[in-house]
């Protein structure tokens, strides 16, 4: 698989795991990256995204958040010869409930960046969320992450 290829699967792993309520398996993408939130501290590895950030999303009666994270305009650049790569995106996400009409709760742009292993299996190393649109979050966090 073509190193971009690669990337796009974990951009896309981003958005399947947390839309499916898998947080443990969304935290297990960033075990050795940071992760920075517009103006917040930045966490850093799986433990701390875990404790620090997901923790704070609700899950409903079927294990999801009810939510779809949509990425649009990835821009991915890829350096084979330094094994580093780079993207930059935009992040849509909408949520539905029983008690809460399909609507979009969030916007942001999002800055990736990820490094190839030694077995050539690309993975995070950064990601940096900036310029947040918010809507209404009640439905989808217990309390504001900034």
């Amino acid at each position: 698989m073509r190193s971009q290829d690669q990337i796009q699967k974990l951009i896309n792993q981003y958005s399947f795991t947390l839309d499916s309520g898998d947080l443990k398996g969304f935290a297990a993408l960033f075990k050795e990256a940071s992760w920075h939130f517009d103006s917040s501290d930045p966490v850093h590895g799986s433990k701390d995204l875990y404790d620090q950030v997901l923790t704070r999303v609700i899950l409903y009666e079927d294990g999801t958040p009810r939510t779809r994270h949509m990425t649009t305009n990835l821009d991915i650049r890829v350096d084979e010869e330094a094994g580093r790569a780079e993207c930059q995106r935009y992040v849509v996400v909408v949520q539905q409930a029983d008690d809460f009409p399909l609507q979009v709760i969030y916007s942001g742009e999002y800055f990736d960046e990820f490094i190839r292993q030694p077995n050539g299996e690309w993975r995070y190393s950064k990601l940096t969320i900036s310029k947040p649109f918010f809507g209404d979050l009640s439905r989808h966090l217990l309390s504001r992450l900034i």
